[in-house]
């Protein structure tokens, strides 16, 4: 028993990668791009958007631009059909 814990204790452990089931297409994405334009005080072509830690059907979208950052959080029912909220 003493042996197989130190076997195990030497082995990397590396995280699960989420598993995505629903997320945001590119519809969702600009409408976050161009909410976001609005909190930030920024034009909407130059706010950029990316996906943050993701699970499942949930997660976060992260927004930023004219040098600030904002945090969304998203929720999708399926593929498109996301409702999102500022998490900041």
């Amino acid at each position: 028993m003493v042996v197989a814990l130190a076997a195990a204790c030497g082995a990397p452990v590396r995280p699960a990668e989420p598993v995505v089931t629903a997320g945001p297409d590119e519809l969702t994405l600009r409408e976050i791009r161009r909410d976001a334009a609005f909190y930030l005080n920024c034009q909407v072509p130059a706010v950029l958007v990316e996906l943050g830690p993701w699970s499942g059907s949930q997660g976060n979208v992260i927004a930023s631009g004219c040098g600030f950052m904002l945090h969304y959080y998203v929720v999708c029912q399926s593929p498109g059909h996301c409702g999102y909220t500022v998490a900041d």
